[in-house]
Parts: C-alpha cells; structure tokens; sequence
C-alpha cells in the first residue's frame, strides 16, 4: 500500500519524474524527444507535476517560500492545485490535469492515473484526515476521494464518485455516495 512509501521520501525529484515521463511516453506511443518536447511545452498534466515534484523536493529541504510560489505558478499555469506536501509515487500520469486538487497531507501510490477534476483531501478540514491511494489506482474525472480512508491497489474510482469510505484492492466503485459495481484482476 502506499504508506510503504514512506521511507523513501528521501529520493530526489529526477527517479520520480522520470518514471511520471517514461509512464506518460509509453502512453502517447512517442519517441523520446518528441514526447519530452510535447511534455514540458504542452502537457498541463506533467507541467503540474514537474512543479509539485520541485516544490515537495524543495519543502523536505526546509528551503522557505519557493514550493509556495511553485504551487501558485501551477495553478495559474496549469490549473492544478497539488500541494508541496501531498507524497505522489512515481509513474503518476495527469491527462488532462484542469481542475485536479491534491490535499496535503494524500499519500498517491506508484503508476496511478488521475484524471481532469479529481479532488483528493479532506472532507472535514481537520488538517491531515486525507486518503492514502494505492498503487496502479486509476481515478476517473471529476471522482472526489475525502477523509482518512485508504484506496487498495489496482481499483478504479469511476467517474462523478464521491468516495467516503475505504475501497478494497481491485474494486470498481462508482456512484454517490460510491459503493462496489465491481472487481478487476489484481497485478502481481
């Protein structure tokens, strides 16, 4: 699960984004500098990113008022609010990244996919009550994740869901509230 992450916080921003890169790369079915080019001029999703991935590296550093001027910059730039502390695995792919909100204190796993207006906090703005997303989740548009609940590996959030309660590794849920529609085979 995604708390096992949490020892490696001291890795630098590169092994993270590069695997965000070679994830979003394999994706789009480019070449490499096609797909960098396209990535760092036009991608608002990686573009947001980057950015969190220099601010969170910045924060851990106690280096003072950057990571807040980064996390404005990707919000006027890329209209994505991902703040410095949220922890986000490495292989994370953003398509279409209008809209998202990662809280501060989410844990998201490796090789998630999250798509355009997906919120990621707190439901009752009590400080650190935000959800821990497993590895390979995939959040559909406009899924709202809230509270202090855990996300199991290989589930799929569909879209519009407003999940208030944990989703066992390899469920389907949708709806509002969300609830189990289905199952999906688990990675090994």
């Amino acid at each position: 699960m995604a708390e096992s992450r949490e020892g490696r916080s001291h890795l630098s921003v590169w092994p993270r984004l590069g695997r965000d890169f070679e994830r979003l790369r394999t994706s789009k079915g480019r070449g490499f500098a096609y797909a960098l080019f396209d990535a760092i001029v036009f991608d608002n999703g990686f573009q947001a990113l980057l950015a969190h991935r220099m601010s969170h590296t910045l924060l851990r550093w106690r280096v003072p008022l950057v990571p807040a001027i980064l996390r404005r910059l990707m919000n006027a730039f890329c209209c994505v609010d991902i703040a410095p502390r949220a922890r986000i695995g490495g292989g994370c792919v953003v398509p279409h990244g209008l809209g998202l909100v990662v809280g501060s204190y989410t844990i998201i796993g490796e090789d998630c996919t999250l798509l355009h207006g997906v919120t990621l906090g707190e439901a009752k703005f009590d400080g650190t009550a935000c959800p821990r997303v497993g590895d390979r989740v995939t959040i559909g548009a406009r899924a709202a994740v809230l509270g202090e609940i855990e996300v199991g590996d290989d589930s799929i959030i569909g879209a519009g869901a407003v999940v208030l309660e944990s989703v066992p590794a390899g469920a389907v849920v949708a709806g509002v509230p969300a609830r189990v529609v289905g199952r999906r085979e688990l990675s090994s």
